[in-house]
């Protein structure tokens, strides 16, 4: 076992393999010195040129920063990934019913707290009569709150886009199947 106790991860997988991995799972732009060490690879080139490649592929982007070439997510890609997972993965109806479980877990918020939106909510940290614990629950509901927001937002585009997408399908008649994923 290694020092850092992966050997799990990576005894199956080949140096290139192992590069992809990790950088197809950033979260901030990181160097390739760090992605090599992260995957456990000796050879910095190696490191590199798949980098380079996924880079190319639009897997991830480089970008300068402070002088340096890093490697970051392709959040734009990640974006659509997941626009096509969902419209793979689940009828109208769901995304519907979805997106209402998230607003009813909103309108909650609203009412425990006694505001009209997240931004009401944030401008009551400040408020001396809170206590540390009613402020962190607060801070707590507002991170849960923006990633309500955000998949709301997200479930929203789905809906948009489910039935162009859903008319890409290959190979599909004129007849409109919403059970089949899009791609195969």
């Amino acid at each position: 076992m290694t020092d850092r106790g992966l050997d799990s991860w990576t005894e199956d997988l080949s140096a290139r393999e192992r590069v992809r991995k990790i950088a197809t799972t950033l979260t901030q732009p990181r160097s390739v010195e760090w992605v090599r060490e992260e995957a456990q690879i000796s050879s910095w080139q190696t490191a590199k040129d798949e980098l380079e490649m996924l880079a190319e592929f639009g897997q991830i982007q480089a970008v300068e920063v402070d002088g340096n070439t890093k490697y970051a997510p392709n959040y734009q890609r990640r974006y659509f990934n997941e626009l096509a997972e969902l419209i793979n993965n689940n009828t109208r109806d769901e995304l519907r019913e979805e997106i209402a479980r998230v607003q009813d877990e909103i309108e909650k918020w609203k009412t425990e707290f006694d505001v009209e939106s997240r931004e009401d909510l944030e401008s009551t940290l400040t408020d001396d009569s809170h206590s540390s614990e009613e402020i962190r629950h607060r801070n707590r509901v507002l991170r849960q709150w923006e990633r309500r927001e955000d998949n709301k937002r997200l479930l929203k585009h789905a809906l948009e886009l489910y039935d162009d997408a859903r008319s890409l399908h290959p190979g599909q008649n004129d007849s409109f199947d919403s059970s089949l994923p899009i791609s195969q």
